[in-house]
């Protein structure tokens, strides 16, 4: 899965972010909790926002200084700013370029003045902030604007990230296949040693994973996922082999009771392990 891009405005504000909860008693390990709580999100989108892989939008930066009872003009870093910038504020608006309108955040600053021929400007239409380039129309008042942020929406950040392990190619494939559909963002990861990679650098909401890998079983990557930064993922064994008796009915057994593991039988019902998963995901 390829790395979302990192603005230097995210990785402030996420900076910022961490400080506040620093500062509010809030420890290292609770802060993505602590967000996803705030903000609704999963775990896996909590920790790219705290981390600046995400960007973050003008009414979430508020909805966390709000909570921790700080203005939410710190979280911008206003100090920070160009002098030419001093007094400008920061609004949730559209931006209307060539037919194409897109959500952004723009610093709208004083009322432009006859004459004046600034690039964008701000007006207010039924509530609703509104940019635009300058071009000569009259408005009842318009402002001028010093920054817009725009951020392409990307499907995938908004969706739970879901860990399909398996070394048989195909069986993980369809099973990522069928979680996309589902409204998940799955990866497929073939094999133990690349997923315990993984989760050296990677956070998974859920994990899906097959129990047998040649001689090895995947009771020491539940472990890991136990132990990574996501503790309380959702993890599903899949096997079919507990009737040939390949698999240990009493390993997978101690599994299940030491660290809280669902497991499917091969061909696993794929609807009915989406339900599961949305459920513990509380998507239900």
């Amino acid at each position: 899965m390829a790395n979302e891009a990192t603005s230097p405005d995210s990785i402030a504000v996420a900076e910022r972010v961490r400080e506040l909860m620093s500062r509010h008693g809030i420890g290292k390990r609770q802060q993505t909790t602590e967000l996803c709580r705030i903000l609704d999100l999963s775990f896996s989108q909590g920790h790219r926002k705290l981390r600046g892989n995400s960007p973050w939008t003008l009414s979430q930066i508020k909805k966390v200084a709000e909570v921790f009872g700080e203005p939410a003009a710190q979280l911008f870093g206003a100090q920070t700013l160009d002098p030419g910038m001093v007094g400008a504020v920061a609004q949730e608006a559209v931006f209307s370029i060539g037919g194409i309108e897109l959500a952004c955040t723009a610093w709208v600053g004083a009322a432009i003045e006859p004459g004046s021929r600034p690039e964008f400007i701000a007006y207010s239409k039924l509530g609703q902030w509104r940019v635009t380039r300058h071009d000569g129309a009259l408005y009842q008042s318009a402002y001028e604007v010093h920054k817009i942020e725009i951020y392409p929406r990307r499907a995938e950040a908004d969706k739970p990230l879901i860990a399909v392990v398996d070394d048989d190619r195909s069986s993980a494939d369809n099973l990522r296949d069928y979680l996309d559909r589902s409204g998940f963002a799955a990866v497929a990861i073939y094999g133990l040693a690349a997923f315990v990679e993984q989760l050296q650098t990677q956070v998974f909401d859920g994990v899906v994973i097959d129990w047998l890998f040649g001689n090895q079983t995947s009771a020491a990557a539940i472990r890991a996922v136990r132990a990574s930064e996501n503790p309380d993922a959702p993890v599903f064994v899949l096997t079919g082999e507990l009737l040939t008796g390949k698999a240990s009915e009493s390993e997978i057994s101690e599994i299940i009771r030491n660290y809280n593991v669902a497991c499917y039988e091969k061909p696993a019902r794929m609807a009915i392990l989406v339900a599961d998963l949305s459920k513990r995901l509380n998507r239900a």
